[in-house]
Protein backbone atom coordinates (compact mmCIF):
# COMPACT_ATOMS: atom_id res chain seq x y z
CA UNK A 1 0.00 0.00 0.00
CA UNK A 2 1.55 3.41 -1.08
CA UNK A 3 0.05 6.39 0.93
CA UNK A 4 1.00 10.64 0.74
CA UNK A 5 -0.83 12.11 3.16
CA UNK A 6 1.37 10.46 6.40
CA UNK A 7 4.66 10.82 4.19
CA UNK A 8 6.50 13.63 7.24
CA UNK A 9 5.78 11.22 9.41
CA UNK A 10 6.76 8.32 8.03
CA UNK A 11 9.92 9.92 6.95
CA UNK A 12 10.77 10.96 10.17
CA UNK A 13 10.39 7.47 11.27
CA UNK A 14 12.54 6.60 8.09
CA UNK A 15 15.13 8.98 9.23
CA UNK A 16 15.35 7.57 13.01
CA UNK A 17 15.48 4.25 11.58
CA UNK A 18 18.28 4.98 9.49
CA UNK A 19 20.12 7.21 12.05
CA UNK A 20 20.25 4.01 14.62
CA UNK A 21 21.43 1.79 11.87
CA UNK A 22 24.26 4.00 10.86
CA UNK A 23 27.17 2.58 12.47
CA UNK A 24 26.41 -0.77 11.13
CA UNK A 25 25.05 0.45 7.78
CA UNK A 26 28.59 2.79 7.34
CA UNK A 27 30.21 -0.10 6.14
CA UNK A 28 28.14 0.00 2.50
CA UNK A 29 28.68 4.00 2.97
CA UNK A 30 32.65 4.09 3.08
CA UNK A 31 33.86 1.03 1.33
CA UNK A 32 34.32 2.33 -1.67
CA UNK A 33 36.96 0.23 -2.63
CA UNK A 34 35.52 -2.99 -1.10
CA UNK A 35 34.07 -5.58 -3.86
CA UNK A 36 30.69 -6.18 -5.08
CA UNK A 37 30.56 -9.00 -3.46
CA UNK A 38 31.88 -8.22 0.22
CA UNK A 39 29.27 -5.02 0.05
CA UNK A 40 26.24 -7.57 -0.49
CA UNK A 41 27.96 -9.86 2.68
CA UNK A 42 28.30 -7.10 4.94
CA UNK A 43 24.74 -5.40 3.96
CA UNK A 44 23.34 -8.40 4.87
CA UNK A 45 25.09 -8.36 8.31
CA UNK A 46 23.44 -5.33 8.44
CA UNK A 47 19.49 -5.81 8.08
CA UNK A 48 20.08 -9.12 9.72
CA UNK A 49 21.15 -6.43 13.02
CA UNK A 50 18.12 -4.77 11.58
CA UNK A 51 15.76 -7.15 12.02
CA UNK A 52 16.87 -9.06 15.40
CA UNK A 53 16.03 -5.80 17.06
CA UNK A 54 12.82 -6.07 16.31
CA UNK A 55 13.18 -9.63 18.75
CA UNK A 56 10.52 -12.24 17.53
CA UNK A 57 8.68 -10.03 14.61
CA UNK A 58 11.76 -9.28 13.55
CA UNK A 59 12.55 -13.18 12.68
CA UNK A 60 9.07 -13.64 10.64
CA UNK A 61 10.52 -10.44 8.53
CA UNK A 62 13.74 -12.04 8.24
CA UNK A 63 12.29 -15.42 7.03
CA UNK A 64 9.57 -13.53 4.19
CA UNK A 65 12.57 -11.92 2.80
CA UNK A 66 14.76 -14.46 2.51
CA UNK A 67 11.54 -16.66 0.80
CA UNK A 68 11.28 -12.89 -1.20
CA UNK A 69 15.18 -12.72 -2.28
CA UNK A 70 14.82 -16.71 -3.09
CA UNK A 71 12.17 -16.02 -5.75
CA UNK A 72 13.91 -12.85 -7.18
CA UNK A 73 17.22 -13.95 -8.21
CA UNK A 74 16.10 -16.67 -9.93
CA UNK A 75 14.94 -17.04 -13.24
CA UNK A 76 11.02 -17.23 -13.14
CA UNK A 77 7.63 -15.39 -14.44
CA UNK A 78 7.61 -13.37 -10.77
CA UNK A 79 11.17 -12.04 -11.34
CA UNK A 80 11.04 -11.16 -14.79
CA UNK A 81 7.52 -9.19 -14.10
CA UNK A 82 9.67 -6.98 -11.60
CA UNK A 83 12.90 -6.72 -13.47
CA UNK A 84 10.35 -5.16 -16.16
CA UNK A 85 10.35 -1.87 -14.12
CA UNK A 86 13.67 -2.27 -12.81
CA UNK A 87 16.56 -4.88 -14.01
CA UNK A 88 17.95 -4.63 -10.58
CA UNK A 89 14.58 -5.18 -8.85
CA UNK A 90 16.51 -7.72 -6.61
CA UNK A 91 19.14 -5.66 -5.43
CA UNK A 92 16.62 -2.94 -4.47
CA UNK A 93 14.98 -5.50 -2.30
CA UNK A 94 18.18 -6.84 -0.65
CA UNK A 95 18.89 -2.81 0.23
CA UNK A 96 15.50 -2.43 2.24
CA UNK A 97 14.89 -1.58 5.81
CA UNK A 98 11.69 -2.51 7.66
CA UNK A 99 10.13 -0.66 10.78
CA UNK A 100 7.02 -1.58 13.07
CA UNK A 101 3.89 0.62 13.31
CA UNK A 102 3.04 -1.08 16.76
CA UNK A 103 -0.59 0.99 16.89
CA UNK A 104 -1.59 0.60 13.60
CA UNK A 105 -5.29 -0.17 12.91
CA UNK A 106 -6.19 -3.87 14.34
CA UNK A 107 -10.43 -4.09 13.25
CA UNK A 108 -11.90 -5.33 10.44
CA UNK A 109 -14.65 -2.56 9.13
CA UNK A 110 -17.85 -3.59 8.19
CA UNK A 111 -20.54 -1.28 6.25
CA UNK A 112 -23.58 -1.38 4.22
CA UNK A 113 -24.24 -0.40 0.73
CA UNK A 114 -27.37 -0.15 -0.56
CA UNK A 115 -25.96 -1.22 -3.83
CA UNK A 116 -23.27 -3.20 -3.28
CA UNK A 117 -23.97 -5.14 -0.35
CA UNK A 118 -21.98 -5.74 3.08
CA UNK A 119 -18.87 -4.55 2.45
CA UNK A 120 -15.50 -4.99 4.98
CA UNK A 121 -12.03 -3.03 4.78
CA UNK A 122 -9.02 -5.31 6.81
CA UNK A 123 -6.53 -3.41 8.54
CA UNK A 124 -3.50 -2.45 6.31
CA UNK A 125 -0.42 -4.79 5.92
CA UNK A 126 2.46 -2.56 5.05
CA UNK A 127 3.05 0.45 3.92
CA UNK A 128 6.11 2.38 1.98
CA UNK A 129 6.93 5.14 -0.53
CA UNK A 130 5.95 4.88 -4.27
CA UNK A 131 9.31 5.00 -6.32
CA UNK A 132 11.14 4.89 -3.10
CA UNK A 133 13.91 2.93 -5.04
CA UNK A 134 16.70 1.96 -3.11
CA UNK A 135 17.37 1.77 0.59
CA UNK A 136 13.54 2.22 1.12
CA UNK A 137 11.59 1.28 4.38
CA UNK A 138 8.55 -0.80 4.71
CA UNK A 139 6.59 -0.04 7.54
CA UNK A 140 4.53 -3.18 8.64
CA UNK A 141 1.38 -2.75 10.58
CA UNK A 142 2.09 -4.91 14.05
CA UNK A 143 -1.87 -5.40 14.25
CA UNK A 144 -2.17 -6.48 9.94
CA UNK A 145 -2.40 -9.64 8.14
CA UNK A 146 1.27 -9.60 8.43
CA UNK A 147 1.18 -11.07 11.67
CA UNK A 148 -2.29 -11.55 12.35
CA UNK A 149 -4.35 -14.45 11.10
CA UNK A 150 -8.11 -12.88 12.33
CA UNK A 151 -9.51 -9.71 13.46
CA UNK A 152 -12.53 -8.27 15.58
CA UNK A 153 -15.21 -6.69 12.87
CA UNK A 154 -16.65 -3.32 13.65
CA UNK A 155 -19.74 -2.56 11.85
CA UNK A 156 -20.10 0.79 10.85
CA UNK A 157 -23.63 2.81 9.76
CA UNK A 158 -23.64 4.77 6.69
CA UNK A 159 -21.72 7.67 8.20
CA UNK A 160 -18.95 6.05 9.23
CA UNK A 161 -20.19 5.82 13.05
CA UNK A 162 -19.85 2.71 14.99
CA UNK A 163 -22.66 0.89 15.30
CA UNK A 164 -21.41 -2.65 17.64
CA UNK A 165 -18.86 -5.14 17.54
CA UNK A 166 -19.35 -7.91 14.66
CA UNK A 167 -17.64 -11.28 15.82
CA UNK A 168 -14.79 -12.46 14.13
CA UNK A 169 -12.92 -12.17 10.73
CA UNK A 170 -10.27 -14.21 9.08
CA UNK A 171 -7.78 -11.93 7.76
CA UNK A 172 -6.55 -12.58 3.67
CA UNK A 173 -3.90 -11.37 1.55
CA UNK A 174 -5.24 -12.25 -1.82
CA UNK A 175 -6.18 -16.12 -1.74
CA UNK A 176 -4.23 -16.70 1.47
CA UNK A 177 -4.55 -16.17 5.11
CA UNK A 178 -2.78 -13.73 7.19
CA UNK A 179 -0.07 -14.44 9.01
CA UNK A 180 0.76 -17.35 6.63
CA UNK A 181 4.00 -17.74 4.55
CA UNK A 182 2.40 -17.45 1.37
CA UNK A 183 0.25 -13.58 2.83
CA UNK A 184 3.73 -12.38 3.88
CA UNK A 185 5.68 -13.11 0.46
CA UNK A 186 2.96 -11.34 -1.17
CA UNK A 187 2.56 -8.32 1.29
CA UNK A 188 6.74 -7.71 0.63
CA UNK A 189 6.35 -8.25 -3.36
CA UNK A 190 3.75 -5.80 -3.28
CA UNK A 191 5.44 -2.89 -1.44
CA UNK A 192 8.67 -4.05 -3.85
CA UNK A 193 6.27 -3.21 -6.60
CA UNK A 194 5.25 0.61 -5.35
CA UNK A 195 9.08 0.85 -4.29
CA UNK A 196 10.41 0.38 -8.08
CA UNK A 197 7.20 1.64 -9.66
CA UNK A 198 5.48 -1.95 -10.89
CA UNK A 199 2.48 -1.04 -9.04
CA UNK A 200 0.19 2.03 -9.37
CA UNK A 201 -0.43 4.29 -6.27
CA UNK A 202 -3.17 3.01 -3.77
CA UNK A 203 -4.32 3.60 0.09
CA UNK A 204 -6.25 2.23 2.95
CA UNK A 205 -9.63 3.35 1.07
CA UNK A 206 -12.78 1.66 -0.03
CA UNK A 207 -11.42 1.96 -3.33
CA UNK A 208 -10.12 -1.94 -3.91
CA UNK A 209 -6.68 -0.40 -5.31
CA UNK A 210 -4.96 -2.25 -2.62
CA UNK A 211 -7.28 -5.44 -3.10
CA UNK A 212 -6.24 -5.38 -6.98
CA UNK A 213 -2.72 -4.36 -6.60
CA UNK A 214 -2.65 -7.33 -4.59
CA UNK A 215 -4.23 -9.43 -6.89
CA UNK A 216 -1.85 -8.28 -9.59
CA UNK A 217 0.94 -9.49 -7.70
CA UNK A 218 -0.42 -12.74 -7.25
CA UNK A 219 -1.32 -13.08 -10.87
CA UNK A 220 2.55 -12.84 -11.62
CA UNK A 221 3.94 -14.73 -8.47
CA UNK A 222 0.99 -16.79 -7.34
CA UNK A 223 3.22 -20.31 -7.96
CA UNK A 224 6.67 -18.65 -7.22
CA UNK A 225 4.98 -17.79 -3.71
CA UNK A 226 3.87 -21.34 -2.89
CA UNK A 227 6.87 -22.65 -3.61
CA UNK A 228 8.73 -20.30 -1.76
CA UNK A 229 6.92 -20.85 1.26
CA UNK A 230 6.80 -24.44 1.55
CA UNK A 231 10.45 -23.84 1.56
CA UNK A 232 10.84 -26.23 -1.96
CA UNK A 233 13.69 -25.62 -3.99
CA UNK A 234 15.24 -23.86 -6.63
CA UNK A 235 14.23 -25.96 -9.60
CA UNK A 236 10.34 -26.51 -8.07
CA UNK A 237 9.99 -22.77 -8.45
CA UNK A 238 11.10 -22.70 -12.21
CA UNK A 239 9.35 -25.63 -12.47
CA UNK A 240 5.71 -24.06 -11.54
CA UNK A 241 6.68 -21.09 -14.54
CA UNK A 242 3.86 -22.48 -16.33
CA UNK A 243 1.24 -22.85 -13.91
CA UNK A 244 1.03 -19.18 -13.40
Amino acid sequence: MCVTGWRKRYQFLVLRQRLIAAAVLSCVVFAPTQSYSECTAKQEECVALELSALGKPGDTIARAREQVIDILQHGNACSAWFQEADPDATEVFRSLHFAMEMKGPAYVYGIRDNERGQLLKHPWAARTIENGGLNSTILLNANGPFFNRTSEIMQLDPRGMLLQPGGNRLLVVSSYAGNTPEAQITILLHELGHIIGRLPADDNSWDGRSFRNTSEVSRHCKSETRAAAHNGPIGSIKAHNSGV
